[in-house]
């Protein structure tokens, strides 16, 4: 009642009026004060939404929440904020979606006219790992600051996969970090609380030989990581490196709960043999949830997928009623209890069902505390059931713990059995997979002279003396390089790590690549034999093919970084259609930089870094492998690998080398 008054008392605010902001022990709710846009397509700039700002597009919130239900579009919110005070002053936003794929939040100080250019003071994206964050806090938080009686505009931009519900408020430094801790605090006294009480009723229960006890560890455990996923602990504590699955990790450890809960109640009333209907229906839901959690990870960002999770919710906590029912019905000892569990962890997931299904009506915070003590008293109330159940029939548990002993012996032989036989599938799988991308890039490597070879095979009788220098430069790099990956594939006896050798045509393909000594060498070696092996094919498809010679000495496998030079030569000479290419190198500080300059076709930045990776085709087609090769290479040989390029006017490829050691000494 009082909740729902204030909510109509925020909802009688003008967004147009300014929220007045004091320096000192100050918190206010943002959401009387906004005004939102949705952007469906994601195509509208901070400049342009702000430019919408004065018009209808900007709509008055109709709930006392900011929340849109599940959709994928981007919302632009706006608000107005004044300084109240005579002195400058910092303030925290504190928005508390922990779950936002795409945030950015911008400053719009006011002029004498309307308001200035958008100042960015906040943003996050999808892959930025929790680190990227400005404070180590489970909500994204914003920092603006304000002179005195200064006013200023708040364009925040989001979307989100999960939920839309948006929490805003803005507060003092010394009032946001002083509720930080009070908030933790509390969240986690009554987390741990929940599980301390778990693990020793857990443990009590299990030594009493209750399977059930084993499910509800489970369940308790899950539903206490779905809370803690939902508040923002989860991408905080557990995952912080992975932000792609923390955006979509709610669905799968719903469904890890829902299934939890479905075993826990399946097993308390034995429901195979005293319940086969209802037996059948807990199968239903096991299935639903695994297909749920399987699925997940694909239709995520589907808005019906959505829904059908909460209809499944609906259906697993009507079955814990059920079973609560059958149970008290049927005489079973502890079902009362049982029951009266089921019952109060159906409040909450109603609550938070409805929530969804009326988007701005309900604060999922006040619906994550509820849950946490309805969590509580819950498992409270399913330990005392399951103690009481386990009075009745301990005697025969004392057989059935026998027979479980040597049951759970064959499971754990035949697990480990079952791994180390995957573990060596696995290794067998990877080193095949290593060696298939080795002959791959090798072959790849064999076309550049071979194509060499073969120009100047047509040109032996106007240029014989040049060509023949071609020529054993070319099959001496042939030689090095096919020398080189035979040494690397040839069968040798391998310890298993058991003790024992592998066979020698196993342990063929798991040989492993050995990194080439790097040696000190002038670069004009390396470029050198590549201009001869490529200036014939320029020349002949009417390109300018320049090498400028160079005095410097690097330090290097030369193999190594002539297949990189040639690699990009050859894709330079392949896809430029008119102009020219260069090939020189320059000196910084303690690194040769070696530069492939074209005036091919170009590609845009997103296609360069795809093409980074194996078998990525451009436009122009090609094998897939060649900046692939040159980038995995680079990364071997410790070199620096960049690309810049412009789409019409051609690119730029550099390799930075280090500098001979003996070379910058005499320097």
């Amino acid at each position: 009642m009082l909740a729902g008054l204030l909510g109509a008392a925020q909802a009688w605010a003008d967004p147009d009026t300014p929220l007045q902001l004091q320096r000192t022990d100050f918190h206010a709710d943002l959401a009387p004060h906004v005004r939102y846009l949705i952007d469906g397509e994601h195509a509208l700039s901070a400049e342009q939404a702000l430019d919408l700002v004065s018009t209808d597009r900007f709509k008055q919130i109709e709930t006392t929440i900011v929340d849109f239900g599940f959709t994928k579009a981007r919302f632009w919110l706006w608000a107005e904020v004044e300084n109240a005070s005579d002195e400058a002053g910092t303030w925290k936003l504190l928005l508390s979606n922990p779950l936002s794929d795409a945030l950015a939040v911008y400053v719009v100080p006011e002029t004498g006219d309307g308001f200035g250019a958008p100042v960015e003071i906040l943003s996050h994206t999808l892959d930025e790992p929790f680190a990227a964050r400005e404070l180590a806090y489970r909500n994204h938080v914003a920092t603006f600051r304000l002179g005195a009686h200064e006013r200023a505009g708040l364009l925040i931009a989001y979307a989100s996969k999960a939920a839309t519900q948006q929490i805003l408020s803005v507060e003092s430094p010394d009032y946001f970090f002083a509720q930080v801790d009070q908030e933790d605090m509390h969240n986690f006294l009554v987390l741990g609380l929940l599980l301390g009480m778990t693990l020793v009723s857990v443990i009590y229960l299990t030594a009493l030989r209750s399977r059930a006890a084993l499910y509800y560890g489970v369940y308790i455990c899950a539903a206490a990581l779905y809370l803690f996923q939902t508040d923002g602990y989860g991408f905080q504590f557990l995952w912080p490196k992975s932000p792609a699955w923390n955006s979509m990790a709610v669905i799968p450890i719903g469904a890890l709960w829902a299934a939890s809960g479905l075993q826990f109640a399946r097993s308390f009333v034995d429901a195979p043999n005293n319940h086969p209907t209802l037996n059948t229906l807990f199968l239903g839901g096991l299935v639903a949830s695994g297909l749920m959690f399987a699925s997940s990870f694909w239709l995520f960002e589907a808005s019906w997928f959505k829904f059908i999770a909460l209809a499944l919710a609906v259906y697993c906590t009507s079955l814990y009623v059920a079973a609560g029912v059958a149970a008290v019905r049927r005489g079973q000892a502890g079902g009362r209890f049982f029951l009266a569990g089921a019952l109060i962890v159906v409040a909450p997931i109603l609550v938070g069902l409805v929530s969804y299904a009326l988007p701005g009506q309900f604060s999922q915070d006040m619906i994550g505390h509820g849950a946490r003590y309805a969590l509580g008293l819950e498992g409270t109330a399913f330990a005392l059931a399951i103690f009481a159940n386990l009075l009745g029939i301990r005697r025969e548990r004392d057989e059935a713990m026998r027979r479980e002993i040597v049951e759970t012996k064959e499971k754990l032989a035949a697990v480990e059995a079952l791994q180390e036989a995957r573990q060596k599938h696995a290794r067998a799988v990877q080193l095949a997979e290593r060696r298939r991308d080795q002959l791959a890039t090798t072959a790849h490597d064999i076309q550049q002279p071979l194509a060499s070879l073969r120009m100047a095979l047509r040109q032996m009788e106007t240029l014989a003396g040049l060509d023949r220098d071609k020529i054993a430069g070319s099959l001496s790099y042939l030689d090095q390089l096919i020398d080189r990956n035979l040494k690397d594939t040839r069968p040798s006896t391998v310890d298993d790590g058991h003790g024992e050798m592998d066979d020698p045509h196993a342990s063929f393909a798991a040989a492993t690549q050995d990194k080439p000594a790097a040696e000190d060498f002038p670069v004009s070696v390396v470029l050198g034999n590549v201009a001869r092996m490529f200036e014939a094919e320029a020349h002949e498809k009417g390109l300018g093919f320049r090498m400028v010679p160079s005095s410097l000495h690097v330090t290097a496998d030369p193999i190594g970084l002539m297949r990189i030079v040639s690699n990009l030569v050859s894709n330079a000479v392949k896809y430029t259609d008119q102009g020219r290419i260069l090939l020189g190198c320059r000196r910084e500080q303690d690194r040769v930089r070696i530069e492939i300059r074209d005036t091919g076709p170009g590609m845009t930045q997103e296609e360069a870094g795809r093409l980074l990776k194996p078998y990525q085709k451009g436009e122009t087609g090609g094998t897939g492998l060649g900046l692939a090769v040159v980038s995995r290479l680079a990364r071997e040989q410790g070199f620096s690998f960049d690309v810049t390029s412009t789409p019409g006017r051609g690119s730029v490829f550099t390799v930075s080398v280090p500098r001979s050691g003996t070379q910058n000494a005499a320097t």
